[in-house]
């Protein structure tokens, strides 16, 4: 039994798939022409501090959706060359595409509502709630792939002429499972939030009150809680992707000498 990373990738082409009709989605509503018209509002803002904390939130948010792209591909790629699990085929239902197409549609709907820090509350808690169980259901699934991977290695560690390539191969599904199951995703999609409840309420109260300051003080905080959490999983992202260059580095010299 050899492990070879790789045929994951064609097992899991339902989920690819799923993530790139999402894309299709944020795409086609964003479109050329409402970028242009977001354009042209934004030069014909006045020096207003609501206005500023629109344009920071609509620019952050614009990053936001960029990072979902990127990083959920780069995360696919990653188990994909990484895992081969033994018995397993990633799940490939209608909940799972639903799940990525819905949170596809949210990240495009607070693009839309970011000129409104109460309906951008909304939407942002919307998001925040989605995306725990979502997470949680894709660590269950992570873990699976990555026991059964363990799995189909043990004969290969065992094995003088394959021990030293599944080593190898075993560190760097070492360096997944830190990143995915034991950094503290979940306790940080809870802070993101509770920290969203209170840039909602405060929205709730500038959209009541009319008080420009409690709107300023929303847009802050949903801002803030944007950035940080961001700042925190790229950090966690730089990390794993450097023991992962150190790894692969080993890797490519051992195939290229055997």
């Amino acid at each position: 039994m050899v492990y070879k990373p790789g045929k994951l990738r064609r097992k899991g082409k339902e989920i690819v798939n799923a993530r790139n009709w999402s894309i299709g989605i944020i795409t086609a509503l964003l479109g050329l022409g409402f970028f242009i018209s977001e354009i042209q509002r934004i030069k014909a803002l006045n020096n207003d501090p609501m206005n500023w904390g629109y344009l920071a939130l609509f620019i952050l948010t614009g990053i936001l959706v960029f990072l979902w792209i990127w990083a959920s591909q780069k995360e696919l790629d990653l188990l994909f060359d990484w895992l081969d699990p033994e018995r397993y085929v990633p799940p490939s239902s209608l909940k799972e595409t639903i799940m990525i197409l819905w949170c596809g549609a949210i990240l495009t709907a607070l693009l839309f509502s970011s000129r409104d820090p109460y309906m951008y509350g909304i939407m942002f808690f919307l998001y925040s709630l989605l995306i725990i169980p979502s997470v949680k259901y894709l660590n269950e699934q992570i873990r699976t792939a990555i026991d059964k991977s363990k799995a189909r290695s043990a004969d290969d560690l065992n094995d003088p002429n394959q021990s030293m390539k599944a080593k190898l191969y075993m560190e760097g599904v070492d360096v997944l499972h830190e990143y995915f199951l034991e950094r503290p995703m979940l306790k940080r999609l809870i802070i993101i939030a509770v920290a969203s409840a209170i840039g909602l309420i405060a929205g709730i109260y500038w959209k009541l009150s009319g008080q420009k300051i409690i709107g300023i003080l929303s847009y802050g905080i949903l801002f803030l809680t944007i950035f940080l959490s961001e700042i925190v999983i790229a950090r966690w992202r730089c990390i794993r992707d450097d023991k992962l260059r150190k790894i692969e580095a080993e890797l490519d010299e051992y195939i290229r000498d055997d």
